[in-house]
């Protein structure tokens, strides 16, 4: 997808604003230049209604009128935002279309408003004019999937998203895991899997029932077993939907709350509760590590030989004893077989078919058969046990020196996570006492979502816990069912055709974790590449910080420094670095699956300047190769972010556009518009002029040329 133009009418300030946006492969750049409170957030607020409806717009904002809060209250207004775009469709074929979104609204006092129901269009543009396209909201979520929102349309104060410590390291995988799998275009892929399963359990089950009673009861158990680890999944993907939208209102309530200022000990208690926060999910983590271990130590043979030590040497030396005595291995009936073959006795008698004595030795053959197998489990017994016990007298450390030194890492771990868990607290219940409505608010909300998210995150591990227990369930009935079809009589063509399906299964799961395997290793990279670029650093220089950074096997997004040490991305990187990696990363994933989309970025440069400045602009507004998928960037810039990389822009920036306010007349503003009330409005000024709408008091130092015009977009 490509951006061509958009009109805005009456969304907040911005009455009547259109923005033509640059599609030039070699200048691939639109620059939205506006002051704070000139439309910005705005104007991406617009966009994502425009293609998303409320559900589009931050938690926060969904309540709120769109209209300007200047509107007179009971005074109909119509809000509409057209957006006009092309798209590659699945015939690979460029179209264009129309996209219109309105609503009318009736604002009431304060922040009340009546706001009737949504209208969407979406036109396809033809040569003969235009067609309707029937279930827009469909179409545009599979144009631009709702899912992939903070990676099209990024705020740039929210970019830490991916890689903050302030939500759980459980909401920080799951973003970045969801985020790599949305992009990367398999869902195809996996959608046929689901229907090969299907497929397969059908055959599987036409099999069992084939088979007698006795398979059909335990397919039934294993579909029953299947249907609830499907459900748990679901439960899980739930769960985890739900906990990465508290963690993005709890991140904009914590931003608000620490905005507050001079109010007390706020600020030392807002950096106490976040630092305990953080403690606290590392002792967590660290206890679950320890009970995990316990688990893993009770499934060892290790535990066996512990518990029951006295009785497997006992039942060694019996076995060694019956070996002694060359009961073990038996060879008997091997001996009476070749003598069968010859049909001549040890004792040179012969034995013809059909004769008594002949008949004397098959029975005594049959007999030893049975006495056969009996020594030939005992002497499979025999040396597994012998092999078992030279395992166990090697062992580094006993079953007990094990759990004695989990039990301590246990007990540490615990102890730690309710001492955390008790100061947090407190600080908790001090920063609720500070003597601010908006502050107790804040704090009361705050406090509810984290009881909320807490059990949110006790229900995912509980879920999480029964399917890994189901899974093993699940290995055992279906070696349970197969042993059974070996017993019975099935259709060879019923069976063949199912183990096909349960192979061609196995086939397309292990395609997918390799080509996942391989796509997030290639994001991985490349991400490396991009934020090494813009930071300037290089992992062989002893005085850098950084030495590289990649995504784990966790899907967490690692910064690795020398020694083989890894640095925490909230405390040890500051914003212009930690901006950098979250860029790098959006631009890796969309250069590796190759989505040709919008990249919108409101505020992209805050808190960076001098070379990292400068590489950044380079690295996300360099034009593809020529043999490379076209893309598009678009920067909501303020005037101090565009100082000191204005060549860069003269060369990447197609098409640039200047939003201004009237409130910031005569403060900041040289000239008044006459106006009443206050309005965004845009002109066509770029990066290096103002005119008499956007011209500013202190333009001059900057070297900013006026145009003594209105240049109206």
């Amino acid at each position: 997808m490509r951006l061509l133009r958009a009109k805005i009418e009456n969304f907040k300030l911005l009455e009547n604003v259109a923005i033509i946006f640059s599609t030039s492969q070699q200048q691939p750049l639109t620059v939205i230049r506006a002051e704070n409170g000139s439309g910005k957030t705005s104007l991406l607020y617009a966009l994502l209604w425009a293609f998303y409806g409320m559900a589009g717009l931050p938690e926060e904002a969904k309540e709120l009128r769109l209209t300007s809060s200047a509107t007179p209250s009971g005074r109909p207004v119509l809000i509409s935002v057209m957006i006009e775009f092309d798209h590659l469709d699945d015939s690979g074929e460029a179209a264009r279309y129309r996209l219109i979104r309105s609503v009318t609204e009736i604002p009431g006092d304060a922040d009340k408003v009546d706001r009737q129901q949504e209208r969407l269009r979406l036109l396809r543009i033809v040569k003969a004019g235009e067609e309707e396209v029937h279930s827009a909201d469909s179409v545009i979520g599979k144009m631009i999937p709702p899912r992939l929102r903070d990676i099209f349309f990024t705020n740039g104060d929210d970019v830490q998203r991916f890689i903050s410590g302030r939500v759980s390291t459980q909401q920080r995988q799951s973003q970045v895991h969801l985020t790599i799998k949305a992009l990367l275009g398999l869902e195809t892929l996996r959608i046929g899997m689901d229907d090969i399963d299907s497929v397969y359990r059908r055959l599987r089950s036409e099999a069992a029932k084939a088979g007698g009673a006795d398979t059909s009861s335990l397919e039934e158990e294993l579909k029953q077993t299947d249907e609830e680890i499907t459900k748990l999944a679901s439960q899980a993907e739930k769960l985890t939907v739900a906990l990465n939208a508290m963690s993005e209102q709890k991140a904009k309530w914590d931003k608000e709350l620490n905005a507050l200022k001079g109010i007390g000990d706020l600020e030392e208690l807002n950096a106490q509760i976040e630092r305990l926060g953080k403690d606290q999910e590392r002792y967590e983590s660290a206890r679950s590590r320890s009970l995990q271990r316990m688990r893993l130590l009770i499934k060892d043979e290790a535990f066996s030989w512990s518990v029951m030590e006295w009785q497997l040497k006992a039942s060694l030396a019996r076995l060694s004893e019956l070996s002694d005595r060359r009961i073990i291995p038996g060879t008997s009936i091997e001996v009476l077989n070749d003598r069968l073959d010859l049909e001549e006795c040890i004792c040179e008698e012969p034995l013809p078919r059909g004769s008594e004595r002949r008949a004397i030795v098959e029975a005594l053959r049959d007999q030893q058969s049975a006495i056969s197998e009996s020594r030939q489990r005992l002497t499979s017994l025999f040396h597994t046990s012998k092999q078992a016990k030279a395992v166990d007298e090697a062992r580094e450390s006993t079953f007990d020196d094990q759990r004695t030194d989990l039990l301590v890492e246990f007990t540490q771990a615990r102890d730690a996570l309710a001492e955390v868990g008790r100061l947090l607290s407190i600080a908790i219940e001090k920063r609720g006492l500070i003597d601010d409505t908006r502050v107790r608010e804040l704090t009361e909300r705050l406090s509810a979502l984290d009881a909320k998210v807490a059990n949110t995150n006790t229900k995912l591990g509980e879920a999480k816990a029964k399917r890994e227990i189901l899974a093993e369930k699940r290995e055992g009935q279906l070696f349970n069912l197969r042993n059974a079809e070996k017993a019975v009589k099935i259709s060879g063509g019923l069976a063949m055709r199912r183990d096909v399906a349960q192979d061609l299964l196995d086939l397309v799961k292990g395609t997918l974790q390799v080509l996942e395997g391989d796509y997030v290793q290639r994001v991985s990279t490349r991400m490396n590449d991009l934020f090494m670029e813009v930071v300037g650093s290089h992992p062989d220089f002893e005085a850098g910080v950084f030495t590289g950074v990649h995504i784990d096997e966790s899907y967490n997004i690692v910064v690795d420094t020398h020694g083989g040490r890894r640095l925490d991305t909230d405390f040890e990187l500051n914003g212009a670095s930690q901006r950098a990696l979250t860029l790098a990363f959006i631009w890796a994933l969309m250069e590796v699956s190759a989505t040709m989309a919008p990249r919108i970025i409101d505020t992209p440069l805050g808190m960076v300047a001098g070379g990292v400045k400068s590489r950044m602009v380079d690295v996300i507004t360099r034009p593809s190769a020529s043999d490379a998928l076209d893309f598009q960037v678009v920067l909501f810039l303020t005037r101090s972010e565009i100082r000191d990389v204005e060549e860069l822009l003269d060369a990447r920036a197609g098409l640039v556009s200047t939003l201004s306010c009237s409130k910031d007349y005569p403060t900041d503003l040289k000239f008044s518009w006459e106006t009443d009330h206050p309005l965004v409005r845009p002109c066509t000024c770029n990066h290096r002029q103002s005119c008499r709408i956007c011209a500013r008091q202190y333009d001059e130092r900057h070297g900013i040329t006026f145009r003594d015009e209105e240049a109206f977009v």
